[in-house]
């Protein structure tokens, strides 16, 4: 009996206690409260890349002058990046709007009708995650004690929605769209003004542009999947290409809309609505 009483107690010192196992978890290399940011960084500057992209190369398609592209594409990148911020930043106060509306509503129901909270909930662990009645009873009892924490759970379990206590506000997520759209939408434009040297420019120079704008494009979208692969602790390569293959997809069929168009209507040939 003394040899049984041994080996367990040899047993269980070799076990890992709660606080090793909290520091372990604490060294983990998580993605931090930066998330919300880098989501919008990350889809504003690639709809800024791709839109201007597209509209570059959709007037090469349809043969415009550098002059017209020139102004064309600025118009669209300052519009654009204006409708996206504004965008997000309605979205976010409607998502927000929502929410609230459903906590609001969720904290009555629990304060006037518990008792059918409970049974939501315990419908909820039985059938969706299968436990016993038992199981369920205990662990609804269990977190029933604590408002704050049923709530939500409940959110989460009963509508899908996570309440988060660290989210940027919903202008400094207009503005972060804005900014990036702009700033990253910049560049394929940057690529063709570098090379344009007249509307009366040699064919050369206009070929030269187009395949700057193109390179320029293609290596920040490159740049962009990297990071957000990085970031996600994703693969960053595969990220990378991911995004490229999705840039290279917008200039060419942007290009061939754009030179179907003239073959359509030719010029000088009015466009009336």
């Amino acid at each position: 009996m003394s040899n049984v009483k041994a080996q367990n107690s040899k047993e269980l010192s070799e076990l890992p206690t709660l606080e090793s196992s909290v520091d372990s978890y604490h060294l983990e290399d998580h993605l931090g409260g930066n998330g919300p940011s880098i989501k919008v960084l990350v889809f504003g500057g690639l709809d800024g890349i791709l839109s201007m992209f597209a509209t570059v190369f959709g007037c090469a398609g349809a043969s415009i002058s550098p002059v017209q592209t020139i102004c064309v594409s600025i118009g669209s990148l300052v519009a654009s990046a204006f409708s996206m911020g504004y965008g997000e930043y309605v979205s976010e106060i409607a998502e927000r709007d929502y929410m609230n509306s459903e906590l609001r509503r969720e904290q009555i129901e629990v304060e006037e009708k518990p008792e059918c909270e409970k049974k939501e909930m315990y419908d909820i662990y039985t059938g969706r995650y299968n436990f016993s009645d038992e199981d369920a009873r205990s662990l609804v009892d269990i977190a029933f004690r604590n408002k704050e924490f049923f709530l939500r759970h409940m959110m989460v379990e009963e509508l899908g929605i996570m309440l988060t206590d660290q989210e940027i506000t919903p202008v400094r997520r207009g503005i972060l769209m804005f900014c990036s759209f702009c700033v990253l939408g910049a560049i394929p434009m940057l690529g063709f003004i570098g090379f344009y040297i007249g509307e009366s420019g040699s064919r050369l120079s206009k070929i030269m542009g187009y395949g700057t704008t193109s390179f320029f494009s293609l290596v920040a979208t490159m740049a962009l999947g990297y990071f957000k692969g990085s970031y996600m602790k994703q693969n960053p390569i595969q990220s990378a290409m991911k995004m490229t293959f999705n840039g290279i997809v917008v200039g060419a069929s942007s290009y061939l809309m754009g030179y179907l168009v003239t073959l359509m209507f030719p010029e000088g040939e009015p466009i009336t609505p």
